[in-house]
């Protein structure tokens, strides 16, 4: 007995975390989230919310990889290029990294981002786009929110934190959406015990919010009143709901489909389906790829979601669209049946990072846009490298996916083309990047 309560006593003083360490650093760089970095020991410490040529007294915590983590306790030394944050909840919401740094910094970072990503691939493309920004605002947001007996609180978690920051207005996001937290608030009253979590997805759309709210037990007959008592008040297009983000979503009440028009296609977009974060960058992305397939007769639209780009490229070019989720290629075929594009776009549910369109798949065609998940397209980019078509887009949200993925393109005999740098999450580290890619020869 005695001796097992004592490997028990041992157990906690060895996993205890060491008292933090006070130190003055000097910050030389900004990580890829955000973080200002300094060393320290030899070793890497990272100290979010410092800036380049920031000196700071600091406490030296817990680990991060090969480094360590650093809390702030006093700026000795400012960076001129530290600017007062726009929003009140700047450091501590976890949603925006950057609101201290000045603009054109902001945008040489952003932009190093991607030059940091090809250059660990040893990649150097014939053209580097300059960075494309959008200040519009975000037309989708994710929001965190937990039961209180006084009312929820709703907002985004912080930094590395499980922790809620509440707000009533997100900077980040396109006016119709900005006050959605305001907005939602007292629904979410009803639909929440004290203690319980919930995520709310909101999409500003012409016809109003889209909300999915994503909470373990389903809604009982009063608490479906209650959303469609507000979807009619407050004007929301459709309120639906799931369990997890594995479930298909449940419509609740729908008001009024939250429809898009995409090249004359009405397309209505299932509950939590992904668009692009803002209008803007979703038809930029689309142009970037109409222009360096023009000409094309077959593309084939990998990853293709709910038609986003194929709805665009289709007519005069015949394109195959590929996507995993059925509901979304449900959506895009109906999409084109009602604009008459039959003749032109036919999309087919395929999982393509279990089954890649392959060699005479790949050969008939004259180009190929992919939009991937985080992950990238490994399996698919195997499949060009060996057969693909004259002409590649690949549109991208994680550069070192697509600088991996373009390692294997430029290997397998395609030039490098172009990357394009596109900045559609302001004052995060989130960056999209719009590369074109042309068999050698």
């Amino acid at each position: 007995m005695s001796n097992s309560w004592s490997r028990r006593r041992k157990s906690k003083r060895q996993t205890r975390q060491p008292a933090p360490l006070e130190a003055e650093i000097e910050i030389s760089g900004l990580g890829a989230g955000g973080d200002g970095v300094a060393r320290w020991r030899d070793a890497p410490v990272y100290a979010p919310g410092l800036l380049p040529g920031e000196r700071a007294l600091v406490d030296i915590g817990g680990r991060r990889g090969e480094g360590r983590l650093a809390e702030t306790r006093q700026i000795l030394a400012l960076s001129p290029d530290r600017v007062e944050p726009p929003c009140p909840h700047a450091g501590q919401c976890g949603g925006c990294a950057v609101q201290h740094l000045a603009d054109a910094a902001y945008a040489a970072w952003k932009s190093d981002l991607l030059d940091r990503a090809l250059s660990a691939r040893a990649l150097a493309p014939e053209t580097r786009g300059a960075l494309v920004r959008f200040e519009e605002g975000r037309r989708r947001l994710r929001f965190a929110v937990r039961g209180r007996a006084e009312g929820p609180v709703f907002g985004f978690n912080g930094k590395a934190s499980k922790r809620i920051v509440d707000i009533d207005a997100c900077l980040a996001a396109t006016p119709a959406l900005a006050d959605a937290p305001t907005k939602l608030r007292p629904l979410l009253a009803k639909l929440l015990q004290p203690g319980e979590p919930a995520d709310v997805e909101a999409l500003a759309a012409a016809a109003g919010l889209d909300v999915l709210i994503v909470r373990r037990r389903p809604f009982d007959l009063p608490e479906r009143e209650a959303i469609a008592e507000a979807a009619a008040r407050l004007g929301l297009a459709r309120v639906a709901w799931r369990a997890d983000d594995r479930d298909a979503p449940e419509i609740v009440a729908e008001r009024t489909p939250p429809s898009l028009d995409i090249a004359g296609a009405v397309v209505t977009p299932p509950p939590g389906a992904f668009l692009q974060p803002t209008a803007a960058g979703e038809a930029a992305m689309a142009a970037f790829a109409a222009e360096r397939l023009a000409g094309a007769g077959r593309i084939a639209d990998l990853y293709a979601g709910w038609g986003a780009f194929a709805l665009r490229l289709a007519r005069p070019a015949h394109v195959a669209a590929y996507e995993g989720d059925a509901a979304m290629i449900d959506c895009l075929n109906r999409a084109a049946g009602a604009a008459n594009l039959g003749g032109f776009l036919k999309g087919e549910a395929r999982d393509l990072a279990r089954q890649p369109l392959l060699g005479a798949e790949l050969r008939r065609l004259d180009g190929v846009v992919l939009d991937p998940p985080r992950g990238g397209a490994p399996a698919q980019a195997e499949a060009l490298a060996a057969d693909g078509p004259p002409r590649v887009v690949y549109l991208s949200c994680n550069p070192a996916a697509l600088a991996r993925d373009a390692r294997v393109l430029v290997d397998g005999g395609y030039r490098f083309v172009e990357a394009t740098p596109i900045d559609q999450f302001r004052w995060t580290p989130h960056l999209e990047v719009a590369a074109y890619f042309e068999r050698a020869g």
